[in-house]
Order: structure tokens, then C-alpha cells, then sequence
């Protein structure tokens, strides 16, 4: 399993439409990707600018060639970009359960 984890800083003035469009996206990945196991969107709890993105896939394949290049992702990106001062994406490979 892969986990994908995005922390995104968001400018104030934006931060309601960041967590719209994200949670649109969120539901569009889980609904039209088989190999999305999960999407949650968090905000944390004294930054309502800052968000926690956990993202499941059942493999990084699933990841890479279908979730990657699934045109809703070019679209959120390309809308999102310019609402977004900081972004930090890591890939985590699952160790345990097995």
C-alpha cells in the first residue's frame, strides 16, 4: 500500500475555497479511482490555513498511472496553485500490518 501525505499552506483569503475544491477533489479520486482506498482532508486545529491531506492507494502503480494523470488532478492543481503559498507531497510505503 502507498500513503500520500500533502501539507498545503493556504493564503487566508483563499482558505474556503481551498477546502471546497479539495474536498470536490477528494471525492472525485475515492469515486473514480478503484485503487483509491482513501482521501481525508484535515485542518488543523489552530491554523484553519493549514491542511493535512492523507491519501491511501493500493499501490503506488494505482498512484502513479491513474491517479497522477487523471485530468481532475491537472484541473484542482491548476486551480488551487495560485490560492496555495506552501506545499510539502511525501510517498509512504506501508511496513506494518502486514
Amino acid at each position: 500500500m502507498l500513503h500520500v501525505t500533502v501539507i498545503a499552506d493556504v493564503f487566508p483569503e483563499f482558505s474556503e475555497q481551498y477546502r471546497e475544491a479539495i474536498l470536490r477533489h477528494a471525492e472525485n479520486s475515492l469515486n473514480k479511482e478503484e485503487g483509491c482506498l482513501g482521501f481525508a482532508v484535515h485542518c488543523h486545529e489552530s491554523d484553519p490555513n493549514r491542511f493535512l491531506l492523507y491519501e491511501t492507494y493500493r499501490s503506488r502503480k494505482d498512484f502513479e498511472e491513474v491517479h497522477v494523470v487523471a485530468p481532475y488532478l491537472a484541473e484542482i492543481n491548476a486551480l488551487v496553485r495560485p490560492w496555495v503559498k506552501a506545499q510539502e507531497l511525501h510517498l509512504w510505503e506501508s511496513v506494518s500490518p502486514k
